[in-house]
């Protein structure tokens, strides 16, 4: 009979992880929550009794865990199963990926790229490159990236930086672009903070978000090798001096809706990526095209955060046959195709 460990939620509250523990094996688990597709991982963590040789099909058939083979095992006689007071779980800060901790020594981590071509997850127990494991070598960069997940999550729950962060975000845009009239806390009273703030310009309304880049962006690092120069966003968007109150307040709940879009989805939001659009005011622009420059705003250079650098990402309003010009030329060409004053059409 299977005995949890320990279960806790992931920090986007989308996926969680247990620990499992039978007599003869133990397992970590990552689940999507209800309604999710996401695909449940499953990483072998140790045997508790002798290896066999090969994995058992019949006792998967029979739904129980299958024990990890000799050859694939650092400790084939077998480890006991673990105290669940001596294990803790620390998550990435995407919070797509999750390490198992025994005593503060990593046992087993499942990363944001397992769940592929054969791939579940690295343990500490394992040689090679199993069918339940791969090997955790002393140099996988999986290390450090728990050691910064750890000091991360450990500044807010001992130091709580926000007030810092978002002293220094205000002063970066505000310099730029002039004092905020408004601020709307859009974080519902929960972990992570951000806000949403409103600058009135000759140009028209400007509205951007204040935070959003505190947590990195799930699985940029799927498709870039520096993942780091990409994940952490703000978003803005520029208004035309016509639009009324009702049609910038709408505007800006759809901002602030935007704001967990990349945790939720566990995707990612980067320049040149485009995103549906209900709120501009004139209905033949029904997407939005994100990018780092804008044609009536001049670049902000934010201080970094944790490490990384910050960008804002623009919305600009785009017609249905421009996302297809995007879709299959790519947005650098639907960028040079685009008219400068676009946004004063919104």
């Amino acid at each position: 009979m299977a005995e949890v460990l320990l279960e806790q939620d992931g920090p986007n509250g989308n996926l969680y992880a247990v620990v499992e523990s039978a007599d003869d094996v133990c397992y970590l688990y990552l689940h999507g929550a209800a309604n999710s597709n996401f695909k449940t991982r499953a990483l072998w963590v140790r045997n508790h009794c002798a290896a066999p040789d090969n994995i058992d099909p019949a006792r998967m058939r029979a739904g129980k865990a299958p024990l990890n083979p000799a050859r694939f095992c650092r400790h084939p006689e077998g480890l006991p199963i673990p105290e669940a007071e001596s294990l803790q779980l620390v998550w990435l800060p995407e919070g797509n990926g999750v390490a198992l901790l025994e005593h503060d020594e990593i046992l087993a981590i499942i990363p944001p790229w397992s769940g592929t071509k054969g791939f579940d997850g690295y343990s500490r127990d394992s040689v090679g490159q199993g069918p339940l494991a791969w090997e955790f070598e002393l140099g996988n960069v999986l290390i450090q990236r728990i050691e910064d997940a750890q000091r991360y999550w450990r500044q807010w729950d001992e130091d709580d930086p926000w007030s810092g962060i978002q002293s220094s975000l205000l002063s970066t845009i505000e310099s730029a672009l002039g004092s905020h009239s408004h601020y709307y806390a859009i974080d519902g009273g929960e972990w992570p903070p951000k806000g949403l703030i409103r600058i009135a310009r000759s140009e028209g309304t400007v509205l951007t978000t204040v935070g959003v880049s505190v947590r990195p962006q799930p699985n940029v690092e799927l498709f870039t090798e520096e993942p780091e120069k990409y994940r952490r966003i703000e978003l803005g968007v520029v208004l035309p001096q016509s639009w009324s109150e009702t049609a910038i307040a709408k505007m800006g709940s759809y901002l602030s809706a935007r704001t967990g879009f990349p945790w939720n989805t566990l995707t990612w939001l980067g320049p040149g990526h485009t995103v549906p659009c209900d709120s501009w005011q004139n209905a033949d622009y029904p997407f939005a095209l994100l990018q780092y420059d804008h044609p009536a705003m001049s670049r902000l250079a934010f201080d970094a955060q944790f490490g990384d650098p910050v960008n804002l990402l623009w919305l600009i309003p785009i017609t249905e046959t421009e996302l297809q010009v995007a879709t299959e030329s790519g947005s650098t060409e639907l960028v040079a195709q685009l008219p400068r004053a676009r946004w004063s059409t919104a």
